[in-house]
């Protein structure tokens, strides 16, 4: 049971990780560090979690806000 619940995080958070690489705009780690307002990360470590895909959810997730964001921007 784990192991499918593992896979399917693993699907979920590859689909963001993809969404994130196309909807991410040029500068973002001061609104990703808005987001974590609470515990703001080094930028060069915001980059490396994008980049390298290190599995550290709270980035992923400020990550993918910010993409969202910018997606419905562009649309408008």
């Amino acid at each position: 049971m784990s192991t499918l619940m593992n896979l399917s995080h693993q699907e979920k958070t590859g689909e963001k990780l993809d969404f994130i690489e196309q909807w991410l705009p040029a500068r973002y780690t001061t609104s990703v560090n808005i987001i974590l307002k609470e515990e703001p990360k080094d930028p060069a470590y915001i980059r490396k979690v994008r980049k390298k895909k290190v599995n550290d959810n709270k980035v992923i997730d400020a990550l993918y806000k910010v993409s969202l964001i910018n997606k419905l921007q562009t649309e408008n």
